[in-house]
């Protein structure tokens, strides 16, 4: 792949990420959170039949939620929809980029593999072919490493959509649990020194 291919490819890969995330960007932001969740609840009826819960169900946000393990299914097959689901949009940015970072780094170590392995088929008896094998085989470890780097980022963006969707109901302190119990009503600096022998 030569440069101009690999700088279209890069250009491409950006303008394809903004396009996904851009709208769903602008239809997250005028959601109240964590009350509606119109672009998840769409995304959900378009791919899911409504299915019948047992009348246990406390509140009817619980009804809309999806379960853990279908926000992980639908984010692997679409990163980052487990993000905007659970209304952490800042992430997919981060993750968009570094599975854009990997791949990218994952090509161009491929092509600089190939390259290497086809000088050095040329010739294995030459002057050159101990430096061409060397480099070569390294190439070839960084092209797996990054490749290794891109399926744990991927994986990392599965779990993180799984996580949140799981503790997002996770009942958290009040504000005034937080302000009886962490925070004193004046506040007195002080510094404090401890020395031991």
């Amino acid at each position: 792949m030569s440069n101009g291919n690999r700088i279209a490819f890069a250009i491409l890969f950006s303008a394809i990420s903004m396009v996904i995330m851009v709208p769903s960007y602008a239809r997250a932001s005028e959601q109240v959170f964590p009350d509606t969740r119109t672009t998840a609840d769409e995304i959900q009826g378009a791919l899911f039949a409504e299915v019948q819960q047992d009348d246990d169900r406390q509140t009817d946000d619980d009804d809309q939620r999806m379960q853990p393990w279908k926000v992980a299914m639908i984010s692997a097959v679409l990163p980052g929809y487990g993000q905007v689901y659970n209304g952490a949009i800042w992430k997919v940015p981060i993750l968009y980029g570094l599975l854009g970072y990997f791949g990218y780094r994952a090509i161009d170590y491929n092509d600089s593999y190939k390259e290497f392995r086809d000088k050095y088929a040329e010739d294995p008896d030459g002057p050159d072919a101990p430096r061409f094998q060397d480099e070569r085989d390294r190439y070839q470890e960084k092209r797996n490493q990054q490749i290794l780097f891109l399926a744990l980022a991927y994986l990392a963006g599965i779990v993180d959509a799984y996580v949140d969707a799981h503790l997002y109901d996770f009942d958290t302190i009040s504000e005034e649990g937080v302000s009886s119990v962490y925070a004193p009503e004046t506040f007195y600096p002080s510094v404090s020194v401890n020395l031991k022998f």
